[in-house]
């Protein structure tokens, strides 16, 4: 059983592949706001990331700056196996969340703070997000032209994403060692660690050379390994990588034998240092082709790697996504059928895939204090009457979804 105290992205992402796996998440929101990113997306009055992030989950909405709701979250933790977060540092803990406190009611309880700098260092109490740790991690400096601004990849929070995926990998790692010991424990997860750890070859190199090392940004192209990059077909794009013992095969393909034994492209090199010239080539002999489907076709034949950049339309449609499942359909009350993306792993005995839909803002208050805690019915009238529990209807939840546009 995870208690899912999250919001936004990164954190929901965690409890979500949980919940494809089929853990009992509770999204607990804080009253009366709840999760913010039900407040983001397009004016459906519905977040699609929100509806993304949070499928599979229950939904309980409790005022946690009051003492009952103090209380509350403590009997929780009592009968719960994880608990997410990712709150700046120090925010939960005004409010008696934090691990030195709730550990003693559940020793085998395992806590997962993610957060933008960690729980430790200079920057700890700093605000974070998707972009911050682009820029702070040292990758946000490598995306882009050499003679231009660092460009922002952030179409799919990708640093959020990669953060919620080893928060989730740090969990199943902690739910081991507790299945060998017993024992509970508390993970210290930030999003700049997350993207350093992807960097690693580059902070390897630069201790290998010194700080004479400056990568550069490249573009669309690799710089170390010429042609590699995305080339201009007519209709689209084409992501094409040539490794060094396909460089002669390659150019039999184009119809270029002469190319191995050009001085500009002979050796790895020399293909770099004239790779604008051999872009030129490539793009040349795709542009022969009325569509980029013959010449992918052509190159995929001969086991070079290589792909269509595909956009959202052409995801979904994609027959090979298709054959694999890799989509879903669920029926979202107020927003009709969604197709989303199932979870990446194939197991070969156990069931991954979306458990359900998004919930409403605390619609499962009542049935997880009446079913998990035993709260007596006059208790939760009392706690809801207080103010203590909130639950936002759906027709207020559309028209306030109005209003934030």
């Amino acid at each position: 059983r995870v208690l899912d105290l999250t919001q936004y992205i990164a954190g929901p992402m965690m409890g979500k592949l949980m919940a494809d796996l089929g853990a009992e998440v509770i999204k607990i929101e804080v009253a009366p706001q709840g999760d913010m990113m039900r407040y983001y997306g397009p004016p459906s009055g519905q977040s699609a990331v929100f509806l993304s992030e949070n499928r599979g989950k229950k939904s309980l909405c409790f005022d946690l700056k009051r003492s009952e709701g103090g209380e509350l979250m403590r009997d929780l933790v009592r009968h719960a196996d994880v608990l997410i977060e990712n709150w700046t540092p120090g925010v939960l803990g005004k409010y008696g969340v934090s691990y030195e406190i709730l550990s003693p009611l559940n020793p085998r309880l395992i806590m997962c703070s993610l957060s933008g700098f960690g729980q430790t260092g200079p920057h700890a109490g700093l605000p974070g997000n998707d972009l911050i740790a682009f820029a702070a991690s040292g990758i946000l400096n490598m995306v882009g032209y050499p003679d231009d601004s660092p460009l922002y990849p952030g179409g799919g929070s990708l640093a959020d994403s990669i953060g919620g995926v080893h928060g989730f990998a740090a969990v199943c790692a902690a739910l081991y060692y507790r299945e060998r010991t017993g024992k509970g424990q508390y993970i210290d997860l930030a999003l700049t660690d997350s993207l350093m750890h992807l960097t690693s070859a580059l902070i390897t190199t630069r201790s290998l050379l010194g700080p004479d090392y400056k990568p550069m940004r490249s573009g669309a192209h690799l710089p170390g390994l010429t042609p590699c990059g995305i080339f201009k077909a007519r209709d689209g794009y084409v992501a094409i990588t040539v490794l060094l013992q396909q460089f002669e095969a390659f150019a039999q393909l184009i119809g270029k034998p002469e190319l191995p034994a050009d001085p500009r492209f002979d050796t790895p090199a020399h293909r770099t240092e004239n790779r604008l010239e051999l872009i030129r080539i490539v793009e040349e002999w795709l542009q022969s082709f009325p569509t980029r489907d013959e010449p992918i076709a052509l190159i995929q034949g001969a086991h070079i790697l290589c792909a269509p950049v595909l956009d959202t339309e052409g995801v979904m449609n994609d027959p090979h996504n298709r054959a694999r499942h890799s989509l879903q359909e669920i029926e979202q009350p107020g927003a009709g059928k969604l197709t989303l993306p199932r979870a990446p792993f194939r197991f070969s005995e156990t069931s991954v895939a979306a458990r359900g839909r998004a919930p409403l803002m605390g619609e499962d208050n009542e049935k997880i204090l009446s079913d998990l805690l035993h709260y007596p019915p006059d208790k939760i009238e009392r706690l809801t009457n207080q103010g203590v529990l909130f639950k936002q209807p759906r027709d207020e939840y559309l028209r306030r979804r109005e209003e934030s546009n």
